[in-house]
Parts: structure tokens; C-alpha cells; sequence
């Protein structure tokens, strides 16, 4: 199983600014003070060698996530991310118009929605796109994205063949060799998380989630749903504090992530739907402090904690019985 990120901001597509980069700029000329770049090879190796913070940028685009064997293509959410999927995809089955994509949605928030018009194999006939959802009038709210009052081109226009499937919480269900569980998560309007179980491993999206004075039937139905999974992508677009402040907003912070995957024996945790206010430098002083507050609270726990980058992928070989 393969997992990749596409977007990784929440609330609305955040390029970087100039400042923004000026600053990445100015650690990248520090690091390079002294250092012989005199050849193309001796730059490459440079870039190569520098911190990921420094070397990558988090991106700016918004929630999409891929998951593969090989075999199968699902995709989570259709945020701005989607739009890079699709030309990733278009060089594969899907521009001879043989490719089937699988398209859950957690909800359908624009920041969740908004890169579907982009998504060029949507467009290519003979392609298949199937969603999934448990929110009702699905197809109804894929339409009403692309009215002609937001949109010049009508989501039936698009020419792939699309189906709908209702699913229902709590209720696993299968995509090839995928079995795929949703949960509903704390957020307005409500949104749901999935865990997937291939061949022995797995990993949970748990994006756009409040965990505000969870009961303990809620705390039970969290765990049972994190619990053991290789991979946790977790809503960690607040600090702590902005946590409280901004109660019923549907978010979460880091260190509550840290909370769960620990307890729930997560392998790692991956933490996303980064606020688009912070810089990439904001978002790794928070990866400093939740990796802080994990060695504090349990310094005995192997549990591996990033902060989600656009562009980063997770391979998870399947499990063999000797």
C-alpha cells in the first residue's frame, strides 16, 4: 500500500508568499555559507543533504490523499491537491481512458471539494469515476459545484462514466484487496474518517475532527478505530491553545494527536490540514513542540511523529506469514 499526499492545507489553497520564501531563502544561504557549489553535481548533493524543512516546502494546496496497491486507485477528498493527482494520473491507464478512480469524501467543504473541476481524468471518456460518501444527496452536491453561475463546465459535461455508492458508518466495505471502515468524526456539519486494512497493514485518514470532552463510549470508538494502524493522518491545524479558543470549529492540535496514537499504539502519526495563516517554519516550531510534548508525557513510546508535507509518501509492504 502505497499512500500519498497531495494536500495537506485546510480551509483554502495557500500559496507561499514572498516573505515566505525569502525566509526559506535566507536559511537555505546560511546553510550553503562555506560549502563548494562549484559544479551542478556538488549543488544537487547540497539540496540533497539539507533538513526537509529547508529542502521541501509543506504546499499549499488543499486536502487530497492517494491511496494504491498498484492495482486499485482511491482517492480521499477532492481539495485543490486533486488537480497535480490528475495530471500524475493522466500519464498512466486513465489517458487512454481505461482508469477507474475511487473517490471518498470525509465531507464536502470546499476546501475539500474545490479541485474536482481541475481533475483532468474526469474529463477523459472511457475513465471511471465512482464516489463514495455517507452524507446524502452526493451527486447533488458534485453538481451544484459546477453550476454555471461558479463554473463553465457542468459536472455532467464531464465525460467519464460516474456512480454513486451511499455508505454507511461503521459499516466496512471493500475496494479490490481494500476493506475500507468510515467513522464519524467531531466537525460541523459533520465529517467521517477511514481506516484501511491491507494485507496485514494499515492507515487511518482522520482529518477535520474537534476532540472537545469526548465521552468514554466516544474515546472507546476513537482508539478502537486508530487502534494499531501503521500510518494516523491526524487534523492538527491548531496550536493547543487555538484548540480551546476555537471551540466548535472542528479542528484539533498535534499534541492531542500525540495523545491518541500513543494510546491507540500507533506506528506513525502524520499531522495535516495545516492552517493556511502558518508559515512552513510555524508548522515545524509545532512539529518541535508536539515531539517535546511526547517525550515528556511518554518517553518510552517508538511512535514516529511529521508533520504532513505535500508530495510525501509512506509505502507499506504487505504482511507474510513465515
Amino acid at each position: 500500500m502505497k499512500i500519498t499526499f497531495w494536500g495537506t492545507r485546510g480551509s483554502i489553497p495557500t500559496p507561499m508568499t514572498t516573505a515566505d520564501y525569502q525566509a526559506k531563502l535566507k536559511n537555505v544561504l546560511r546553510l550553503a555559507n562555506g560549502v563548494d557549489l562549484g559544479t551542478p553535481d556538488k549543488v544537487d548533493a547540497f539540496i540533497h543533504s539539507m533538513p526537509k524543512e529547508h529542502r521541501n516546502v509543506v504546499g499549499g494546496n488543499t486536502t487530497c490523499a492517494e491511496v494504491s496497491d498498484g492495482e486499485t486507485t482511491i482517492i480521499i477528498d477532492a481539495g485543490s491537491g486533486i488537480r497535480a493527482l490528475g495530471q500524475k494520473l493522466m500519464g498512466e491507464a486513465f489517458a487512454l481512458g481505461q482508469g477507474v478512480a475511487h473517490l471518498l469524501f470525509t465531507h464536502h467543504h470546499h476546501d475539500h471539494t474545490n479541485g474536482f473541476p481541475f481533475f483532468i481524468p474526469a474529463y477523459t471518456p472511457g475513465n471511471a469515476v465512482k464516489f463514495y460518501g455517507i452524507h446524502g444527496g452526493m451527486e447533488e452536491r458534485m453538481v451544484g459545484l459546477q453550476v454555471r453561475e461558479y463554473f463553465p463546465v457542468p459536472f455532467h459535461v464531464m465525460a467519464s462514466k460516474k456512480s454513486f455508492t451511499q455508505l454507511t458508518p461503521d459499516e466496512p466495505f471493500q475496494i479490490g484487496e481494500f476493506t475500507i471502515t468510515p467513522t464519524l468524526l467531531n466537525h460541523p456539519g459533520d465529517a467521517y474518517g477511514y481506516r484501511f486494512d491491507w494485507k496485514g497493514r494499515s492507515f487511518v485518514f482522520a482529518s477535520d475532527a474537534e476532540y472537545k470532552n469526548p465521552s468514554e463510549e466516544e474515546y472507546e470508538r476513537y482508539f478502537n478505530f486508530f487502534s494499531g494502524s501503521d500510518v494516523l493522518y491526524f487534523d492538527g491545524q491548531y496550536t493547543l491553545l487555538e484548540a480551546f479558543v476555537k471551540e466548535d470549529r472542528g479542528h484539533s492540535s498535534a499534541m492531542v494527536g500525540v495523545d491518541f496514537a500513543v494510546r491507540s499504539n500507533i506506528k506513525r502519526l502524520v499531522v495535516g490540514h495545516h492552517d493556511p495563516t502558518y508559515s512552513d517554519q510555524t508548522i515545524m516550531e509545532l512539529q518541535a513542540q508536539a515531539l517535546e510534548y511526547k517525550e515528556f508525557m511518554y518517553p518510552d513510546s517508538k511512535l514516529v511523529l511529521t508533520m504532513a508535507f505535500e508530495g510525501d509518501s509512506y509505502e507499506l509492504d504487505a504482511v507474510v506469514d513465515v
